[in-house]
């Protein structure tokens, strides 16, 4: 391993490196990256894991909705299932079971107890060990705290769940508190999930590629140029970038008024005389994008493949509130032709990593605040706890 000196973001814009080339290939940088990173961050839970498995066209957050309702999920190659348990409390659970590690839950469903199909051994809803054929009272020190399931913090805000594999470093409103409030104005309980055909695959590239991307505006008049692409959509010079401790909003004008927000819905601070917000492009570190528009809401997560630092597990979902508008994303929003350009750009980027030739980068002090705050956080819980 090289150095730690190698490896060094500096705070400051005008000083700091690009986080090392061998950081978006090696896959030993990969799994410090799952236990420091996505081991303590609230991770956005994917929406139709369990359900596609059964045909079943409802949501995960759909399939726990009941009392003593259940629904297996993957999170990060991670086995896990959501429980609401018959006090209307919902917790996120290994799908492992205690005694033997046999899978507890296959598929939804709605129990009274959790029981595993390998032994019999049962489970109170809320995670509690609660019998085993076999185990008698003579044994001694049993059951322990361990042969509970280990409780996993869950948030749900609107339709959407979080989950939080170890002990997250920020709270739940650290995380999403500045999104929400963003976005108040909005009738988000009206949202409606829309299939569009590509919600869930694999795209080349590192999955801190894909972040870096969505957090680099410089990018925009190149990748998504003019005419007819992003950079001609948009008014850049209206281009802002907002930083906060764990998330980040990029917002800009619509060049078109058609394609903006509706001033009312959006909070004062978005307001101008003459022109309109085009989109709110929130991040929330350390892989999810929630990019409000007029017509709705889309959803990304670039998922991080264990073992495989060079590919990434896309899942892009699609929430409307104006089914007009929604009609005409392709026309002024550019949703399709924006994604194919981004997933072309991170193709060609991850053969240059590939090259041997991939050198540290500077950060351009206006243009790449987002990257440089991006690359920071990630060398920060890596690094330094």
């Amino acid at each position: 391993m090289k150095h730690l000196d190698s490896f060094y973001v500096d705070p400051h814009v005008r000083c700091a490196e690009t986080l090392h080339p061998s950081m978006f290939t090696d896959p030993t940088w990969l799994e410090l990256e799952i236990e420091r990173v996505f081991g303590r961050t609230w991770l956005f839970v994917p929406q139709r894991t369990a359900a596609e498995s059964r045909d079943d066209p409802r949501e995960l957050a759909d399939l726990v909705r009941l009392r003593g309702s259940q629904a297996p999920f993957h999170l990060i190659d991670r086995p896990l299932f959501l429980q609401r348990d018959w006090k209307d409390r919902l917790a996120a659970f290994p799908n492992v079971c205690t005694h033997a590690w046999f899978p507890l839950v296959d598929g939804p469903g709605r129990v009274k107890k959790i029981a595993c199909r390998q032994h019999g051994r049962q489970f109170e809803c809320d995670g509690r060990f609660y019998s085993q054929p076999g185990f008698g009272g003579d044994l001694e020190d049993f059951p322990r705290p361990c042969d509970d399931l280990v409780r996993l913090p869950v948030v749900e805000w609107s339709r959407f769940l979080f989950v939080a594999l170890g002990k997250p470093k920020m709270s739940e409103d650290e995380a999403l508190g500045e999104v929400r409030s963003s976005v108040f104005g909005l009738p988000l309980d009206r949202l409606r999930p829309a299939g569009h055909g590509a919600e869930v695959r694999e795209v080349p590239g590192n999955w801190k590629q894909h972040a870096w991307n969505f957090m680099d505006r410089f990018h925009i008049g190149y990748i998504h140029r003019a005419p007819g692409g992003l950079a001609d959509a948009v008014r850049m010079e209206s281009y802002r970038t907002e930083l906060y401790p764990w998330s980040a909003l990029q917002w800009v004008h619509a060049r078109d008024p058609a394609a903006g927000f509706d001033p009312a819905l959006l909070p004062e601070r978005f307001a101008h005389p003459e022109h309109r917000v085009f989109a709110l492009w929130w991040f929330v570190f350390p892989n999810l994008t929630l990019n409000f528009y007029p017509w709705g809401l889309s959803v990304n997560v670039y998922a991080p493949i264990p073992e495989r630092p060079d590919r990434t597990l896309f899942h892009w979902y699609h929430y409307v509130l104006d089914e007009a508008k929604y009609a005409r994303r392709e026309e002024l929003w550019l949703a399709t032709q924006v994604d194919d350009e981004d997933v072309d750009a991170m193709a060609q980027v991850r053969r240059g990593i590939r090259s041997g030739y991939a050198v540290r980068g500077r950060f351009a002090a206006e243009e790449e605040t987002g990257p440089h705050w991006f690359h920071r956080l990630v060398y920060e819980m890596v690094f330094e706890g």
